[in-house]
């Protein structure tokens, strides 16, 4: 009889524990969700972007820092490709070399002291954007030691499909295109291109263009000829490829060091913008 009397406890005392436990499965905290990254603001669709062809080796600080909205985004600038889209703010484009905070100079226009406290530090350089240029351009920074003498050229990039290899001479030496579809110079075109001036800046008579088509192969002789001289001298002799995605914009422009020209390349793809 002491034995059924002990089982009947027992079970009992395992019937009282099983709610608790279940209890204690349905209250058991779930797992946490990881909190969403901050949001990257999106690149503009419209603007400018920058790229440097220095003759003289110089280079732009990197990176630098550039309004995107109410927020300041680090870009890189370099050579042969061309940075993101910055949209200019007044016509100018403004660049600091330390991200002066996503919220100065955001306060409420009522709140004076705010206002006061958030004035934003003067800006490493500025840029300004010609009226004239349109609403995707590229510039072309040429640095200095002086920051303050950097020289900027501004491109329309409607000017330029989004394919073809092209030519702008910035220099002071006339230039001769010479090319071969045939890639034996049997069926040779000449083109000649005329020397840059500031007054008449990019123009016809100082550029080159080739479209042609997707995949096509080109032989060609880039010369120049100096003042004086009888016979021209070669820049480069090479070929070619056309792609389908991005034009290749070869800057020609005189090297300080050397007194003769220098070619350098942009590759100016499509940014989907």
């Amino acid at each position: 009889m002491k034995s059924f009397y002990l089982l009947i406890l027992a079970c009992a005392a395992v019937v009282a524990l099983m709610p608790a436990q279940a209890q204690g499965r349905r209250n058991r905290p779930g797992k946490t969700a990881a909190p969403a990254s901050s949001a990257v603001p999106a690149a503009p669709k419209t603007g400018v972007r920058f790229v440097v062809c220095s003759p003289t080796g110089e280079n732009m600080p990197s990176p630098l820092y550039v309004r995107n909205g109410k927020e300041f985004t680090a870009i890189q600038i370099g050579s042969r490709t061309t940075s993101p889209r910055v949209k200019p703010v007044g016509g100018v484009v403004e660049f600091w070399k330390e991200n002066p905070m996503p919220t100065a100079g955001m306060a409420d226009k009522k709140d004076k002291g705010a206002a006061a406290s958030s004035k934003l530090p003067d800006p490493f350089f500025t840029v300004t954007v010609p009226a004239n240029i349109g609403s995707k351009s590229v510039c072309i920074l040429s640095p200095s030691k002086d920051i303050e003498k950097t020289n900027t050229l501004f491109l329309n990039e409607s000017d330029f499909p989004r394919k073809g290899v092209h030519i702008i001479n910035l220099s002071s030496f006339p230039l001769q295109m010479t090319t071969s579809e045939k890639g034996d110079f049997s069926d040779k075109k000449e083109s000649k291109i005329g020397v840059y001036r500031r007054e008449d800046g990019i123009s016809p008579s100082n550029s080159w263009s080739f479209k042609g088509e997707k995949g096509q192969q080109v032989g060609f002789i880039l010369t120049y000829t100096e003042k004086g001289a009888k016979a021209p001298k070669r820049i480069k002799a090479s070929s070619f490829t056309v792609s389908g995605q991005q034009a290749v914009i070869n800057v020609v422009v005189k090297d300080p060091k050397l007194n003769r020209p220098r070619l350098m390349t942009i590759q100016l793809s499509d940014d989907k913008n």
